[in-house]
């Protein structure tokens, strides 16, 4: 990261955490106490530059709305940071276990990659508390969901067959390879869905190629790949990898469509490619050229905090959206872990940036259709029409 971008994201975080406390005490004059909550989310290792933007450019507009509109129960709310470690999960682990041992904590909100969630699906079994985990995207292999464990992100098992349907039609694809991190349960359990549903629409997978998260020199895997010339590529990594391996995938002149999932769409896959993720479909949290009046308030919001004249990606806009989201079904509680978790499966097409939403079962949320998008100028994802 540049030491501009580094100044830029650490003004952005101080003036986030200045909204939350100044908005927080401003809305309860008689106590001045806030409602305070940790927000354990990655703020170190390779995915840092995405914990760094989502704290400040989605949680401080977040907090400030909700503030505004009455907080929590009458107070404001105030979010602290928890780093979860990422791609590690050891510490992580003893830090869920402190927080679920603080009875008058009623929800864990954030948390970042499915490896991370995972990580705690035992214990959150164990200690009984909801988790809401907003931009965890993998196949899920657990169908109880540690009775506790609400997701956001699309389902691969819904969608990806229905993208890859589309996207076949389309590109006229005959031949596909796949790439992913094989130490990123995300990429693996993705790549199952995605093996099976291009299987059953008859394209040939000419080459599967792996590496391990942080890896840099992927010489071998792309030489596979030209040598393979599939007709697309359907990529499942983690934003930086990801990045990683289309720069490198286009400098060697490989111009196969590209197709994946949310992170695809994210602004660090943008950056890392240098462009190079333009044109590529996948399915997503949002389209950046979604007109409902609620996309466009988060879009002004977004552009002001910021002061950029783009648009914010899918990991900004799903904790921007989820955290008020969020606030409505804590003050639709009485603060208890039960009355939390009933309070999430009482919403019923309730309207989001990413449409209506509603939890059927404790998991993963449900919506009427799926959004597929497709990467243009800058790195916005607009619908794939």
């Amino acid at each position: 990261m540049s030491e501009k971008r580094k100044h830029f994201l650490a003004g952005l975080a101080a003036a986030a955490m200045m909204v939350v406390a100044s908005a927080g005490h401003a809305a309860d004059p008689a106590t001045g106490q806030p409602y305070r909550m940790p927000f354990p989310y990655i703020f170190s290792g390779p995915l840092v530059d995405i914990g760094e933007r989502v704290w400040a450019e989605a949680v401080g507009p977040a907090v400030e709305k909700i503030n505004k509109e009455g907080g929590i129960k009458g107070r404001p709310l105030e979010l602290y940071k928890i780093d979860v470690r990422f791609p590690e999960t050891a510490a992580w682990i003893s830090e869920f276990r402190r927080l679920c041992a603080d009875p008058a904590l009623p929800v864990v909100y954030g948390i970042g990659a499915t490896k991370s969630v995972l990580a705690i699906y035992d214990d959150v079994k164990k200690c009984g508390i909801p988790v809401f985990a907003p931009t965890s995207g993998g196949e899920w292999p657990h169908k109880d969901f540690a009775d506790w464990i609400f997701r956001y992100q699309p389902t691969p098992n819904s969608v990806a067959p229905i993208m890859l349907k589309k996207a076949k039609d389309a590109f006229n694809i005959k031949t596909a390879a796949i790439t992913y991190t094989s130490d990123d349960e995300y990429s693996v359990n993705n790549t199952k869905i995605t093996r099976e549903a291009l299987q059953k629409l008859g394209v040939k997978i000419v080459t599967e190629q792996t590496f391990r998260s942080k890896e840099t020199n992927l010489a071998s895997q792309v030489s596979a790949l030209n040598a393979a010339k599939p007709d697309a590529i359907v990529m499942h990594h983690q934003p930086g990898d990801l990045g990683a391996m289309v720069l490198q995938v286009r400098e060697r002149g490989i111009k196969a469509q590209l197709i994946g999932d949310n992170t695809i769409t994210s602004e660090d896959a943008w950056r890392l490619s240098k462009g190079g993720t333009k044109g590529a479909v996948a399915y997503a949290l949002y389209a950046a050229d979604d007109n409902r009046p609620i996309a466009t308030e988060w879009l002004q919001r977004w552009r002001q905090v910021t002061k950029r004249t783009d648009y914010p990606d899918t990991f900004v806009t799903a904790y921007y959206d989820t955290l008020i989201l969020l606030a409505r079904v804590l003050n639709d509680s009485d603060l208890s872990r039960a009355s939390v978790r009933d309070a999430f499966l009482r919403l019923k097409n309730y309207e989001t940036i990413s449409g209506g939403v509603t939890w059927p079962a404790v998991g993963d949320v449900e919506r009427a259709e799926p959004i597929l998008v497709q990467v243009g100028d800058n790195g916005a994802s607009r619908l794939w029409k």
